[in-house]
C-alpha cells in the first residue's frame, strides 16, 4: 500500500512539472510570434495610387500574365504536368516555389556581395535568377500560367531589388543565419515583390508565400533538411507587419509595405549610383529621371506584354507593303500589327513555336529597335548601288542571328556572320537552319572580329559591337547592377571598330551599332573614328528608320532613349 500511494505522488509530481513545462512553450512560442506581428491580419485594404503615366512601355518577352490569385498553392490537388520526383513526395512544385528557389539559388552563388539596404542595389546581387529559373525541370513542368507568373516574379524581384531590400531593412535589421539563409531572403524578397508591384491579394502572399518554406525540403534535393520553424515564424511575422494597413496623414488606409515604398526608397535605388551619374552626365537630371521610370514602373502588371517579330516579307524595310506580310498579320491574330519599321507587334505571350508559320520559317522573334541597324546599313547600299544583289556584307558578333537573317532577306548576294563565342555561333547557325536560308549565301565564322580578314571584296560592315547593354535594362535588370569597370569593354569596341574601318574599301558603308545608353561606348566611340581620318559619318534620314524619325540628333544619328516606340536603346551611325 505505501508503495502504491509513494508511486502515485511521484506521478503525480511529472505531471505536474510536465504541465508547467507544457505552458511555459506555449507561453514562450507565443511571445516568439507576437515580437513580429504588430498589426492584425487586415480583411479590407485600400492601396494607394499608382503611376498613371501613359507613355509606352518596353515589351518583357514572356507568356501571358494571369491573376496572381491563379497561383493557388497546389500540394493536396496534383497537377497533370508533374515534377518526375514529386509523386514520391506527395508535393506539387507551384509558381511561387519554382520562383523563390531560382532567387535563392542566384543569391548563393552572388554570396561576394551583401544584400541591398535601400541606399542603391547591391552589384551581383540577385543576377541570373532568371537563368536559374529556366534551368528548373519543376517550373518547365508548371502548365503555362504558373511559368509566366514564376517569371513576372523574379523578372519583379531582379528589377526592383534595391527598393525591396529598402523597404524589408525597416521591417528586420538581418535574415536568419545558417544554410537556410538565402532561401529566407529570397522568400521574403518574392513576398514583398508581390505587396509592392503585383497588387497580389494579401492573403495569398502570406499563406502562399510562407508555404513555399514548410514543402521546400520535398521538392528539391540539394535542400532535403527542413526549414526550422523559427524561420518559418520569421518569415511570416515580417510579411503579416507589410501586409497590414495603416493610416496616412490624408485619413487614407494603405499597405505598411506601400508606405514604406513611398517614404523610404525612389526607384532609384535599383540602380548601380555609378550609372545614374553617367546617366545623368551623359542625359541630365530629368531625362535619367524618366529612363528610371519607363525602366520600373510602379505597378509591373501594367506592363503590355508584347512580342515583336522580323518577317522575310520586310526585314530590311524595302518592301513591308507585301501582301503577304498582311495575310500573316491576319493570320496571327492577338491584335498583332504591322509598325512604321515593318515588324509586326503581337500582344500575345504563349508558346510561340504554335504561332502560325513558326515551322515554315517565316519570321522570328527581334526588338523593334534592334531591327534599325541592319535596316540602315540596307537602305544607305541601296540608295547607293539600286540593287543588293551582287553586294556582299559582314554582320559581326552576329548572334543570336536577327542582324544576319535581316541581311539574308534583304537579298545581298552573300553574308559572312562573325561570332567569336562557338556556343552563341551553334545557336546562330541553328536559327539560320530554322529560317531555311539558302546555305550558299551565308558563313558562319567562330573568330574575334577582330583577328578576321576578308577574302573577297566587301561593300558593307555591321558592327554591333559588345558593350554594357543598359538599354537592355527593363529585360535584363541585372546589367543595372554591374560593377563600374567597363574598361575592358571600351578597349574591344575601339579595337574593334578600328578593325572593322580599315579593312573596308573606299565607297564602302560601316554601321556602328550598342545596346548602351553611355555615350562614352557609342558617340565618343565614333569620334574617334573619325578624329583618326579613317572615316566620316553619313547622315540617316527619316525615310531611312521610320518610326523612329525623332530618335535621329543633331548629327544625323540615331539615339533610342525611353519614349521614343521602345525601351531598348541603339545608337547607329553610318560611315565610309
Amino acid at each position: 500500500m505505501t508503495r502504491c500511494m509513494l508511486i502515485r505522488n511521484r506521478l503525480q509530481a511529472v505531471m505536474g512539472v510536465s504541465l508547467i513545462i507544457i505552458l511555459l512553450a506555449l507561453i514562450f512560442e507565443w511571445s516568439y510570434v507576437e515580437a513580429f506581428i504588430f498589426y492584425k491580419q487586415p480583411t479590407h485594404i485600400r492601396c494607394g495610387t499608382s503611376s498613371k503615366s501613359n507613355r509606352r512601355t518596353h515589351h518583357i518577352i514572356t507568356t501571358q500574365l494571369h491573376s496572381t490569385t491563379a497561383d493557388a498553392d497546389k500540394t493536396n490537388k496534383p497537377s497533370k504536368s508533374s515534377n518526375k520526383s514529386s509523386p514520391k513526395r506527395g508535393v506539387q512544385a507551384t509558381s511561387r516555389s519554382v520562383a523563390i528557389t531560382a532567387l535563392a539559388n542566384a543569391a548563393a552563388s552572388a554570396y561576394n556581395s551583401s544584400s541591398s539596404s535601400g541606399a542603391g542595389a547591391q552589384v551581383n546581387a540577385g543576377s541570373f535568377a532568371t537563368r536559374e529559373l529556366e534551368q528548373d525541370n519543376n517550373y518547365k513542368e508548371l502548365e503555362g500560367r504558373d511559368r509566366s507568373f514564376a517569371r513576372l516574379l523574379v523578372a519583379t524581384v531582379e528589377r526592383r531589388l534595391g527598393q525591396i531590400d529598402g523597404v524589408l531593412s525597416n521591417c528586420c535589421n538581418k535574415y536568419p543565419k545558417g544554410k537556410h539563409r538565402h532561401l529566407a531572403q529570397a522568400t521574403l524578397r518574392a513576398g514583398a515583390a508581390q505587396l509592392l508591384f503585383l497588387k497580389t491579394p494579401t492573403f495569398a502572399v502570406v499563406k502562399e508565400t510562407v508555404e513555399v518554406l514548410r514543402i521546400h525540403h520535398k521538392l528539391t534535393n540539394s535542400s532535403p533538411v527542413p526549414v526550422p520553424e523559427p524561420i518559418i515564424k520569421f518569415v511570416n511575422g515580417v510579411l503579416r507587419k507589410l501586409s497590414a494597413t495603416v493610416s496616412t496623414q490624408d485619413n487614407d488606409e494603405v499597405l505598411y509595405a506601400l508606405q514604406l515604398l513611398d517614404e523610404k526608397t525612389s526607384p532609384r535605388d535599383n540602380i548601380a549610383p555609378w550609372l545614374l551619374n553617367k546617366w545623368e552626365e551623359d542625359w541630365g537630371i530629368e531625362t535619367t529621371k524618366l529612363i528610371c521610370e519607363e525602366i520600373m514602373p510602379r505597378d509591373e502588371r501594367s506592363i503590355t506584354p508584347h512580342i515583336d517579330l522580323t518577317t522575310k516579307y520586310s526585314a530590311a524595310g524595302l518592301n513591308k507593303d507585301n501582301e503577304d506580310v498582311y495575310t500573316l498579320i491576319e493570320n496571327l491574330g492577338n491584335n498583332a500589327r504591322l509598325l512604321p519599321q515593318g515588324s509586326i507587334r503581337v500582344d500575345s505571350g504563349g508558346d510561340i513555336t504554335t504561332w502560325h508559320d513558326f515551322d515554315k520559317g517565316t519570321w522570328w522573334v527581334q526588338d523593334a529597335a534592334a531591327t534599325v541597324p541592319a535596316l540602315v546599313l540596307s537602305k544607305a547600299l541601296y540608295d547607293k548601288h539600286s540593287d543588293l544583289s551582287n553586294l556582299r556584307v559582314v554582320d559581326m558578333c552576329a548572334a543570336p542571328g536577327g542582324k544576319t537573317s535581316q541581311l539574308l532577306s534583304a537579298g545581298f548576294e552573300h553574308v559572312t556572320a562573325i561570332e567569336a563565342n562557338a556556343r552563341r555561333s551553334r545557336r546562330l547557325k541553328e536559327n539560320l537552319e530554322r529560317l531555311r536560308f539558302d546555305k550558299d549565301k551565308y558563313d558562319v565564322v567562330v573568330e574575334e572580329g577582330q583577328k578576321w580578314i576578308p577574302s573577297n571584296n566587301i561593300n558593307g560592315i555591321l558592327v554591333d559591337v559588345p558593350c554594357s547593354a543598359t538599354g537592355t535594362g527593363k529585360k535584363r535588370p541585372d546589367v543595372l547592377r554591374r560593377e563600374n569597370d567597363i574598361t575592358e569593354l571600351l578597349l574591344i569596341q575601339e579595337v574593334l571598330a578600328t578593325h572593322c574601318a580599315e579593312i573596308l574599301p573606299q565607297e564602302g558603308i560601316m554601321v556602328y551599332a550598342t545596346c548602351s545608353l553611355l555615350k562614352e561606348e557609342s558617340e565618343a566611340q565614333v569620334k574617334k573614328l573619325v578624329e583618326k581620318g579613317l572615316v566620316k559619318t553619313l547622315e540617316i534620314t527619316p525615310d531611312e528608320v521610320p518610326g523612329f524619325e525623332d530618335a535621329i540628333d543633331e548629327n544625323g544619328w540615331v539615339r533610342v532613349i525611353p519614349g521614343v516606340l521602345d525601351r531598348s536603346c541603339v545608337v547607329l551611325m553610318a560611315s565610309f
